[in-house]
């Protein structure tokens, strides 16, 4: 008996102990809220409570600023949501935990998409958790409004035009967007991969090269975003995703057109998703699968230890909990062992997609949401394209001039 208490005892004391754990994040959507909620509880069966510090902006840059001020002022979150190349950018620094031992437990190398490895790992190991893998190029159409309209679904941009503009006329709002950067820029991508194919969209958007951004195919894909512009009416400023996402569901708008959260934001206020809203890819993606992918890093931190990270990591690098958080919040897991049986049809067909698009060279990742250029070009070449789309006096020829000095001043 003596040395059964001695052994508990001497247990508790190699614990970690873990009063809360705080997670910096950018998810504060209805469905968002939802997904967190799942997390919340696989912490909480571990006797952790889960500390909220949400940052307001869809597309995540305001939540970098923060996490920025914060690791210079020495008060770090324990927990952060991060993306693309920014990953290996905060483990140079110095103040990420390794998750390799987390990522060894459950035989990531071998489980994780290939490009979910990419992403998250360094020569040293894994830095970050990969948590979701969202698809952007999504076209989500109210098929009560398309009946009525007497359309069909648009499969290319003049069909898409001719459904918008007839939408108009019938004081339907054609296409539900925010009034916020990302939003355009991320309408913009799936413009540039209708006009150029995904080769082009990489050359131009991915790496930047000036004799692809000084295209015929870039002028095309810009003259296309102007249409738009003059087919929607100014929203309030910085009208999130979300509130467009009310109106489609509200049959206020006929589409919208971004990443699969919107799915998750339809689930949860009980849409019924194909039926109701469907979801297709973007006219014209020519097979492609633009991606982002939701990461977390662990800070390191006196009050957060290697130890502790490694306890969290394991948590949530959990198969079931995985399986659960990515089916409410509307994308498909990282992981290739996880069954989509019970997940919306929308999931399958994006989980179905994206293999067909690996294994044909057609997954790419988008610029606009941080997994392809650093932070700097991207925040900038957002905010070219927004300025572009809401001034009119604003040329295609001045607009290729700003991304080709971004491009090359980074």
């Amino acid at each position: 008996m003596k040395k059964t208490i001695l052994g508990l005892m001497l247990a508790s004391l190699s614990a970690p102990t873990l009063a809360d754990v705080e997670f910096l994040h950018w998810w504060t959507s209805q469905g968002e809220i939802k997904s967190l909620d799942v997390l919340e509880k696989q912490l909480l069966k571990h006797d952790i409570p889960l500390q909220h510090s949400p940052i307001l902006g869809g597309g995540g840059d305001t939540a970098m600023t923060v996490l920025q001020a914060r690791a210079l002022a020495g008060n770090t979150p324990d927990v952060a949501q991060i993306e693309g190349p920014s990953i290996k950018a905060w483990d140079a620094v110095g103040i990420v935990h390794s998750v390799n031992e987390t990522g060894i437990k459950h035989n990531w190398d071998n489980n994780l998409y290939p490009l979910s490895v990419a992403i998250n790992k360094t020569d040293t190991g894994y830095v970050a958790l990969p948590i979701t893998l969202h698809r952007l190029n999504w076209m989500w159409v109210n098929h009560q409004l398309l009946a009525q309209l007497e359309l069909d679904v648009p499969k290319t941009w003049p069909e898409m035009f001719t459904a918008m503009e007839k939408a108009k006329q019938a004081n339907i709002i054609p296409l539900a967007i925010g009034e916020e950067a990302w939003q355009v820029a991320t309408l913009f991508e799936s413009l540039v991969i209708a006009a150029g194919g995904v080769d082009f969209y990489y050359k131009s958007l991915v790496e930047l090269k000036s004799n692809h951004i000084d295209s015929d195919q870039m002028r095309f894909a810009l003259k296309q975003l102007r249409k738009i512009s003059n087919l929607i009416d100014t929203q309030q400023p910085n009208q999130n995703w979300d509130t467009a996402t009310k109106a489609l569901a509200s049959n206020q708008a006929l589409f919208q057109l971004g990443g699969d959260w919107i799915l998750g934001d339809l689930m949860a206020s009980d849409i019924n998703v194909p039926q109701q809203i469907g979801c297709y890819p973007a006219p014209q993606s020519h097979n492609a699968f633009l991606y982002n992918m939701d990461s977390f890093i662990f800070m390191a931190a006196p009050d957060f230890t290697q130890q502790q990270a490694n306890q969290v990591a394991d948590i949530l690098a959990d198969k079931a909990f995985q399986a659960e958080f990515n089916r409410v919040k509307g994308s498909i897991p990282v992981r290739t062992d996880i069954d989509l049986s019970g997940f919306n049809p929308c999931q399958v067909k994006s989980h179905n997609d994206f293999e067909e698009a690996v294994k044909n060279q057609l997954a790419i990742p988008s610029m606009t949401d941080s997994m392809a250029v650093n932070p700097v070009a991207q925040q900038a070449i957002n905010s070219e394209i927004f300025r572009y789309y809401r001034n009119a006096e604003v040329t295609e020829e001045e607009m290729l001039r700003r991304i080709i000095s971004i491009a090359q001043s980074t």
